[in-house]
């Protein structure tokens, strides 16, 4: 099937640029809406973490997002040119601790990996390349 991309500044504005092309390449594609609803979680979540945490002060962002669907499986890949940051190399937050002592951050990255049926991260050059897939299962 056919990819589509864009590149958007790291901001709020451009995290609303992303879910409208989603939204749109998931109805070009007449996604199930179990992948849609999981996915929309997760680019939130990934777009967000990027526009608060992802660049120094000052530093103007990029963030590109990939969306392909092949061989049963969506994919989406979202490269940003801020600090470096794997967010899979964090530890899994302690989810039976009381709220008070627990650290913050953490829960975005574990509902990703929850959501999504493969996440990887690798830095490229001078860019962070998350990519995470998810199975497109028909229901009857």
């Amino acid at each position: 099937m056919t990819a589509t991309g864009l590149s958007v500044a790291a901001s709020p504005e451009g995290m609303r640029q992303v879910a409208g092309a989603f939204d749109a390449y998931s109805a070009a594609h007449t996604l199930p809406s179990n992948v849609v609803e999981s996915v929309q979680v997760a680019l939130d979540e990934v777009l967000s973490n990027i526009v608060r945490s992802g660049f120094t002060p000052g530093q103007k962002g990029r963030i590109e997002v990939r969306f392909e669907v092949e061989n049963g499986l969506l994919d989406v890949l979202v490269v940003d040119n801020g600090i470096s940051f794997d967010p899979l190399s964090r530890a899994t937050p302690n989810l039976v601790a009381p709220l008070e002592s627990r650290p913050i951050g953490g829960l975005g990255i574990y509902f990703v990996k929850r959501l999504m049926d493969a996440v990887s991260y690798e830095r490229v050059g001078q860019e962070n390349h998350l990519r995470f897939s998810k199975k497109i299962e028909e229901h009857s």
